[in-house]
């Protein structure tokens, strides 16, 4: 981890922790936010379970892209896009 990463992850970015600490952490998170009381402190925990939510999409939907780079073609009905199917 060097310095620029050690600087991100004091401004709050997940981007330099590794995919288990991330889904560790996130678990940490859910067990606070099940086992919380208050409904204030429970609404800024699932805020946060969100950021966690949407920092482990960005890594499937990157590690899928990398996966297939070429995306298969969209299928298109006989008739047309948007056309229905009883003639």
């Amino acid at each position: 981890m060097g310095i620029f990463d050690s600087l991100e992850r004091g401004l709050g970015s997940l981007r330099p922790l590794s995919d288990a600490k991330l889904e560790d952490e996130r678990e940490v998170l859910r067990q606070r936010y099940v086992s919380s009381g208050d409904v204030i402190k429970a609404s800024k925990l699932y805020d946060e379970l969100r950021y966690y939510d949407e920092e482990m999409t960005r890594r499937a939907n990157g590690a899928y892209a990398r996966d297939n780079p070429n995306p298969p073609e969209p299928r298109h009905r006989e008739h047309g896009w948007y056309l229905p199917s009883d003639d």
